[in-house]
């Protein structure tokens, strides 16, 4: 808090409330944005159709928490640790392998549940991505502004972001 507003040259307390509400939103919107989660020991899950390697494109992933599986029948089942394992690939993102498995129940559409631990610190990147929108919405606080042409910066947001993105460029 701050930081942000140290960034926005604001040395009173009077927009505090204001100022929280504009970083919780733009941390949101950055989470979101990279697929990333920067809670510590924040949870994700993830569902499969089917048994497939997959990408968890979401994190950084620190532990899977359990695979859970809906079997022939219906039942929600935990799959056994040694039946899968993580292999970590570029970019942050985690595959995930699965062997001698069980089969499923049919006419599910999501019936693999693999839940994950995530969580990591922010880069400078994303700090200064955060600022800048906190910026941008603190200045302008209308969602249309008229009267004047509106463009975007360029190496701006966008441009701190995208090596930061988690993206699964396998599916």
């Amino acid at each position: 808090m701050a930081d942000v507003k140290e960034f926005l040259r604001v040395d009173h307390d009077d927009e505090d409330t204001t100022i929280t509400a504009l970083l919780d939103t733009a941390v949101a919107h950055v989470s979101d944005y990279t697929n990333r989660s920067f809670l510590s020991g924040g949870e994700a899950i993830f569902y499969l159709n089917r048994w497939r390697p997959a990408a968890l494109a979401f994190g950084p992933i620190k532990s899977i928490t359990h695979v859970k599986y809906y079997d022939t029948v219906g039942v929600l089942q935990t799959l056994s640790t040694a039946k899968w394992y993580l292999d970590g690939i570029k970019d942050n993102t985690t595959i995930i392998y699965f062997h001698d498995v069980p089969d499923l129940q049919e006419y599910n559409a999501k019936p693999v549940e693999i839940t994950a631990t995530v969580g990591g610190q922010p880069t400078p990147n994303i700090k200064h991505a955060v600022r800048m929108l906190c910026a941008h919405w603190y200045e302008n606080r209308r969602a249309v502004i008229t009267g004047t042409v509106a463009t975007q910066m360029p190496m701006a947001v966008e441009s701190l972001l995208n090596p930061e993105r988690i993206v699964d460029l396998r599916q």
